[in-house]
């Protein structure tokens, strides 16, 4: 059944009347012609979920090796048009947003009894992705090795098992940006790694009724103001302290 399922789930996907419509309401396409909208599309995921692709040539190849005849194979130039246009990444746009409701599984979860008390737990992580030296102006990394790179930001819900929010920018750009509102966070967890501390944001959390747990970086030694063993009970020795003169040598507690 799920096999089954998913076959029309694909066709319906890749129903080439509704593909040339969805390419006329975004300006891709105005009447057809060499380069229909599924084909073009069939033809961009099997070139790219090789993982050898790197140049439009490379697409181009494999959109004139699925054509039927040599007739209705293209050049370089006309297919080269069609991609730098204005109207193709609105275009992919709308396809991604479409393959996401499409195909997202609708999931919900009872968060565990320790987490019951919260509305919803939300983790927050970047990924970078190396791209293009070209585009080192636009998008410049951290690092010298690799000039090029975006940061893929997201925001999940333990609740849905869905992303709450996603941003791309530069490789350098500070995470902590692309934190969600404190105002969006009433009785929500968040957690985060060490990337994102910000004492600002704890504040405004804290104000608008949110909760948070980050990673601290080893720059931070914070004083503990209250401090309990793995069953709960309070150790009062440890209460004032700063947390690099907390040692298992000083304190087995």
């Amino acid at each position: 059944m799920m096999i089954i399922t998913l076959q029309k789930q694909f066709k319906q996907f890749f129903h080439a009347e509704s593909l040339q419509k969805m390419a006329k309401s975004t300006g891709l396409m105005k009447r057809c012609r060499a380069i229909l909208p599924g084909q073009l599309l069939i033809s961009l995921v099997a070139s790219l979920s090789k993982g050898n692709c790197s140049s439009i040539a490379d697409l181009l190849r494999q959109f004139n090796g699925m054509c039927l005849s040599a007739k209705d194979t293209v050049a370089y130039k006309p297919y080269h048009n069609q991609l730098r246009k204005e109207a193709f990444p609105i275009f992919m746009r709308q396809l991604v947003m479409r393959a996401i409701a499409q195909f997202a599984r609708q999931q919900s979860a009872t968060l565990p009894d320790k987490l019951a008390s919260f509305e919803d737990v939300l983790p927050q992580d970047g990924s970078s992705f190396h791209i293009r030296r070209d585009l080192a102006d636009v998008y410049p990394s951290r690092f010298k090795r690799n000039p090029a790179a975006v940061e893929c930001h997201m925001t999940m819900s333990l609740k849905t098992f869905s992303p709450v929010a996603m941003s791309i920018s530069a490789d350098t750009a500070s995470e902590r940006d692309f934190l969600p509102e404190p105002k969006t966070m009433k009785n929500k967890l968040l957690l985060a790694d060490a990337g994102y501390p910000d004492f600002q944001f704890f504040a405004e959390l804290e104000k608008c009724g949110g909760f948070y747990i980050f990673r601290g970086t080893q720059s931070m030694n914070p004083h503990a103001i209250e401090a309990r063993n793995g069953r709960g009970r309070r150790l009062p020795k440890l209460e004032g302290k700063q947390l690099k003169d907390i040692t298992r040598g000083t304190n087995r507690s």
